[in-house]
């Protein structure tokens, strides 16, 4: 698995829409489109084939917009970089990093799954709860590319223009500033919603697949404002405004763009969603 799969999958954790048909939405500026896809960036092999909707959006489309370099990010270079900035250098450790109770737990979940926690004892916090957030996805039945690769790789076949938000040095930023500078409640947060996951993974993966945004706010949304204020204003809240002056140029122009991102990017008051509607822009689904 690469690290944008690692990156994205916690972005998950990314209107009065409908809930009826596919995350693929269609929004309007006069005679200005772009369309919108709500992204899970890895899957279960029986989610596949993706819905219809998706194809349409794609062959309407003139160029595709994802979160980030996708291509970017799976490069050997890209890999390096990152392995420098998450693996810590400073003189401490991930134990000297955490608290005792912390530490305590994430070695119990840790023995629970037969991992030693000192093969972690190197990395930053941020880094191990990604890691483990993507092992235990993985151990769900998680094992096949995402939507925003599946369309990646589409778009390089047949030679269909492909931007992006987020820039790899952005992308990398972010990962290690994940969580702020409260190691503790990144770790602490992570282990809290991968008890709950087994029992999530059905209701999330119905959501996205019908375009439910009021069930993937109230199931994913409100509980990651609630109980981790910094982790989603870093994943959600902050990425959404800066992405806005962007989609707001897309709707500008003439040029038909495909925006593929997490769907819990569209959910919720901070939404990209209720931003486009609180200036006036048509909104609808696909079919």
């Amino acid at each position: 698995m690469t690290i944008f799969k690692k990156i994205a999958i916690a972005a998950l954790l990314a209107a009065s829409v409908s809930a009826q048909g596919a995350s693929v939405w269609k929004v309007t500026n006069g005679e200005n489109t772009v369309y919108f896809g709500g992204t899970v960036h890895i899957l279960k092999a029986d989610n596949f084939p993706l819905p219809a909707e998706y194809d349409k959006a794609y062959a309407a489309s003139d160029k595709l917009v994802f979160e980030s370099d996708i291509e970017g990010m799976q490069t050997s270079a890209f890999q390096q970089k990152m392995m420098s900035k998450v693996v810590l250098t400073d003189g401490t450790t991930l134990q000297t990093r955490l608290n005792e109770d912390t530490y305590a737990a994430l070695k119990t979940y840790l023995d629970e799954k037969g991992m030693p926690i000192i093969n972690f004892n190197s990395l930053k916090p941020s880094m191990v709860a990604l890691t483990i957030t993507m092992l235990e996805y993985q151990a769900n039945g998680f094992d096949q590319d995402g939507v925003d690769q599946t369309f990646s790789t589409k778009a390089k076949a047949d030679a269909k223009p492909v931007e992006w938000f987020e820039s790899v040095d952005e992308q990398l930023a972010f990962i290690v500033n994940l969580g702020g500078d409260d190691d503790n409640a990144i770790i602490n947060y992570t282990l809290d919603e991968l008890e709950s996951l087994p029992a999530l993974i059905d209701d999330m993966l119905v959501s996205w697949k019908e375009g439910d945004l009021k069930t993937l706010n109230k199931t994913i949304i409100e509980d990651m404002a609630a109980s981790s204020p910094q982790m989603y204003n870093d994943l959600i809240v902050k990425r959404n405004n800066n992405w806005m002056p962007k989609i707001i140029g897309m709707l500008d122009d003439k040029p038909t763009e495909f925006v593929l991102v997490g769907a819990a990017h569209l959910a919720g008051k901070d939404s990209i969603f209720a931003k486009l509607e609180a200036k006036g822009y048509k909104i609808e689904k696909v079919k």
